[in-house]
């Protein structure tokens, strides 16, 4: 009962996933706003925002892009509720959290001629570098 008990808390607090939104707000400019919860998501959250701007930029048409206006929060929330039954009418619950990650940036893309690609990231390169 108990390794049944610890398997379900460890599942809890490592299972997550990581979801990106994304909002077009001109051509060449989209916002991304990546989320993610769990031990083994919260890491990725640069992983993925890099990726999805990357991908977004090449799907515009576009060849490199700026990141503006980034936003980086961390916290927790209530993964799981672990109850207690005493037999003698009392009882506990304590709250498992898990860790959460969320990013936020204006991606702004460039064609390669142009003056706002010089020092901006290449998209086919972040592509390569976050496989």
């Amino acid at each position: 009962m108990k390794v049944r008990l610890f398997s379900v808390l460890l599942g809890t607090l490592m299972a997550g996933c990581v979801t990106t939104q994304e909002l077009p707000l001109a051509p060449n400019i989209v916002r991304l706003d990546t989320q993610a919860s769990g031990l083994l998501s919260v890491g990725s959250t640069t992983a993925v925002t890099m990726r999805r701007a990357a991908e977004a930029s090449i799907r515009a048409g576009y060849t490199h892009f700026r990141l503006e206006q980034p936003q980086m929060s961390q916290g927790s929330q209530v993964g799981a509720l672990v109850g207690t039954d005493y037999g003698n009418g009392l009882a506990t619950v304590s709250a498992i959290r898990r860790p959460t990650a969320s990013q936020a940036v204006t991606v702004v893309m460039f064609h390669a001629n142009e003056p706002g690609a010089q020092g901006a990231f290449v998209a086919e390169d972040v592509l390569r570098q976050y496989q």
